[in-house]
């Protein structure tokens, strides 16, 4: 058999059958504990993207956005 090295915490292990995809993880409770690392790790971003978006400054009320250069066209003035 194989010797696979566990995704979690690095034991290698032995692959107990040739058929289907290799396993990732040596047991369950190192399956249990990436899944919850995911499921945090997942929150923590989706909370970092929101932070993100929302630490932008928004536009002044009535503000044009300025074209290339800084310059404005002579549509945007009227």
């Amino acid at each position: 058999m194989t010797t696979l090295y566990c995704a979690c915490c690095g034991r290698p292990f032995v692959r107990t059958s040739p058929r289907g995809p290799a396993p990732f993880y040596c047991s369950q409770d190192c399956r249990l504990q990436m899944a919850i690392r995911r499921r945090a790790w997942s929150d923590r971003t989706a909370t970092r993207r929101t932070v993100d978006r929302h630490e932008e400054e928004p536009a002044p009320f009535g503000h044009l956005p300025a074209t290339s250069g800084g310059q404005r066209t002579a549509s945007s003035w009227r």
